[in-house]
């Protein structure tokens, strides 16, 4: 399975928490926009998923 921003889910008005809590560093933040997944360096372990308060990471 692949993780997706939903960025419409997300509000992109603060620093997104879940770029420090990814255990491989495959999620990045320019600003305050959505948070981007970079697909090589992400291992799938779905914490993003369960850390991501507005449900805007998903697992599809």
């Amino acid at each position: 399975m692949a993780i997706k921003v939903e960025s419409h889910r997300c509000p992109q008005n603060h620093p997104c928490p879940v770029v420090r809590v990814c255990p491989a560093g495959a999620i990045t933040q320019r600003g305050f926009a959505a948070p981007e997944i970079n697909t090589s360096r992400c291992i799938d372990c779905g914490i993003c998923t369960r850390y991501c308060g507005y449900g805007a990471i998903r697992k599809v």
